[in-house]
């Protein structure tokens, strides 16, 4: 009886190489025997590590290992991410559930979660229909009022400078959303959109949670020792329904008194599609919604918070864009609007330029495979979860020689056959069915406050008690967006005409 057990198990274990052995991984560290990669995977900054094994294991523009059985697949090429991620897109676009932010905590309607099915295309034709091209001009002077609002309220105390940023990002992203006007510090429901990143921060961040390892977990007892994770979820679950669904109710109660704001979502819930139930109709605005503010307000922070850390320390670029910024100033006797974008090549090439030296979500969303896929001679198995460096290909000396400086003149054209670098708009938005909707709208979100930010400002190194300069240290937050560490810097007006003619715009419009 020994014996054919034994035999049994040699048969098994023959079969399993032999199935292992018909499937050639991408290359990748092997790691260890069902830890995988696990011990080995960094705990911060992943994407420099993923960038450094992408030239290790033989430079092909994607890696691959698991962990914990887990396969993942990192794309650190603009071209494979293009050819997988763009061209394959029907196998690529799904997303990888997790157990804890995904499963236990009910978020398979969010956008973030969700599959690439029909209520997925649903939510991209209402996100196309508010924030293409043209539909996002709409947006153009609620973004310029709040630039105009953030300078001047830095102005008055510099100090805050972050603080600004983020409800200029709150005031933009609830207005546009829900044409909800935000006019005090501590305002209900940006506490709650901001709790609910929070949230989301803590739920998806990676290696936190042992059930995301071991899936197994989750049917524990809601009562059982150490489940104490499951009723977690359920909490931050409710939270998070509460933060989209209270706006949401707000936009409703005001359509009904005849006094609700044009936004995204009384938009939606006027035109409902005569064959969608009213109440499937509602749901789906609902939680296209609650999307705008957790995409929108966190990554352009970062942008424009990085784009102040870099001001500070290349005050030759800053006098060049801002040069360019006084032209309209000094000229037209007006502050710049986003329309003047086209006639501002060299701010434009600092924006490029910011996202690309640091990208604010450096490893994006993850997608994950719906079906099994060969490229270039390598098996990507079905369930597959397939990460985009997007910082790897910002970072690539093939496409941007010295890649670590700060150079805007990358995307500067020099004469009329000059040739530039790629466009890193192109990866930092994500890619195929997946790309970011509101790419028109953040662009031009940064723009108007780069813009603005010149026209009246300069940023600068402190210096101590002493009167020597402070030299900032460089490093970056390790999450799903990425933020450039706090820093000391000194901001002062430099044009007291433009910030007269700033605050004359803002008493005139109030």
């Amino acid at each position: 009886m020994a014996s054919i057990i034994v035999a049994v198990a040699v048969l098994v274990i023959a079969y399993l190489f032999s199935l292992r052995s018909r499937h050639r991984f991408p290359p990748g560290p092997k790691g260890l025997p069902v830890l995988g990669a696990a011990k080995e995977h960094p705990k911060t900054e992943f994407w420099k590590t993923y960038a450094e094994w992408g030239r290790k294991y033989g430079n092909i523009g994607f890696i691959s290992f698991h962990v914990l059985g887990r396969r993942m697949v990192v794309i650190n090429s603009a071209a494979v991410a293009e050819d997988l991620l763009g061209k394959r897109s029907l196998i690529y676009s799904d997303r990888p559930f997790p157990p804890m932010a995904g499963q236990l905590m009910k978020r398979e309607k969010s956008m973030f979660y969700i599959s690439y099915n029909e209520r997925f295309k649903t939510y991209r034709k209402f996100m196309h229909s508010s924030f293409n091209p043209n539909a996002s001009q709409l947006n153009w002077p609620i973004l310029q009022k709040q630039a105009r609002i953030m300078v001047a309220n830095i102005s008055k105390t510099p100090q805050n400078f972050v603080e600004h940023l983020r409800r200029n990002a709150a005031a933009t992203t609830m207005k546009i959303a829900y044409g909800y006007t935000i006019d005090k510090d501590r305002d209900h429901f940006v506490a709650l959109a901001e709790e609910g990143m929070r949230v989301g921060s803590l739920a998806g961040a990676p290696g936190k949670w042992l059930v995301d390892s071991i899936p197994a977990l989750k049917y524990l007892p809601d009562w059982f020792p150490g489940a104490g994770f499951k009723r977690q979820a359920k909490a931050w679950s409710d939270q998070l329904y509460t933060q989209s669904l209270e706006p949401h109710d707000w936009v409703k109660a005001q359509m009904a008194a005849g006094t609700a704001e044009p936004s995204f979502t009384s938009r939606l819930l006027e035109s409902r599609d005569p064959h969608v139930s009213e109440a499937e109709h509602d749901d789906l605005v609902l939680w296209t919604g609650g999307a705008i503010y957790a995409a929108g307000a966190d990554t352009t922070v970062s942008s424009v918070k990085t784009f102040y850390f870099l001001m500070m320390l290349h005050p030759d670029v800053q006098k060049r864009a801002q040069a360019e910024v006084d032209s309209i100033v000094a000229k037209e006797g007006r502050l710049p609007t986003i329309q003047d974008r086209a006639s501002m090549p060299y701010l434009d090439a600092v924006l490029q330029e910011v996202l690309r030296w640091a990208p604010p979500s450096p490893i994006g969303i993850f997608h994950c495979t719906s079906a099994d896929d060969e490229y270039n001679g390598y098996f990507i198995p079905a369930k597959t979860t397939v990460i985009a460096n997007i910082w790897g290909m910002t970072h690539d000396p093939e496409q941007y020689p010295d890649p670590f400086t700060f150079n805007p003149d990358r995307f500067v054209k020099k004469g009329e056959n000059d040739t530039t670098q790629p466009d890193p708009r192109e990866v930092v938005f994500g890619f195929g069915r997946r790309v970011c909707p509101g790419q028109h709208v953040g662009e031009a979100t940064m723009f108007i406050q780069m813009a603005t930010t010149l026209a009246v400002f300069d940023i600068s190194k402190p210096v101590d008690k002493d009167g020597r300069i402070i030299e900032p240290e460089i490093g970056f937050t390790t999450a799903i967006v990425s933020h450039v560490k706090p820093f000391q810097y000194s901001i002062k007006t430099r044009s007291k005409e433009a910030l007269t003619l700033l605050m004359q715009d803002l008493a005139a419009e109030a």
